[in-house]
């Protein structure tokens, strides 16, 4: 188990492109799973209208955080609800 307070790169692969950093951020600060130091933006080559993130973040020792960081580091998507019924898939960034 890795510890706490650990920076890791996690990646949401496809997300719409209007969709700005500071709703990407406010969603993360409201799950309360740690903080992200750094968010990464890249258009999809195949398709304009969507980007993929890049997010550093520092995690927290809440019970929620440990399990997301024990899904990802498995090398399981986790789904980050940002509006239900739409959500995000996370996984660890190669």
């Amino acid at each position: 188990m890795s510890k706490s307070n650990e920076i890791t790169d996690i990646c949401i692969p496809r997300m719409e492109a209007n969709i700005t950093r500071k709703f990407i951020f406010s969603i993360f600060q409201r799950l309360n799973i740690g903080k992200v130091e750094r968010i990464i933006e890249n258009k999809l080559k195949t398709n304009e209208n969507y980007k993929r993130i890049i997010l550093k973040i520092r995690w927290n020792n809440t019970e929620k955080a440990v399990e997301i960081r024990q899904r990802l580091n498995n090398n399981l998507p986790v789904n980050i609800v940002y509006e239900l019924p739409w959500f995000w898939k996370v996984v660890l960034a190669k």
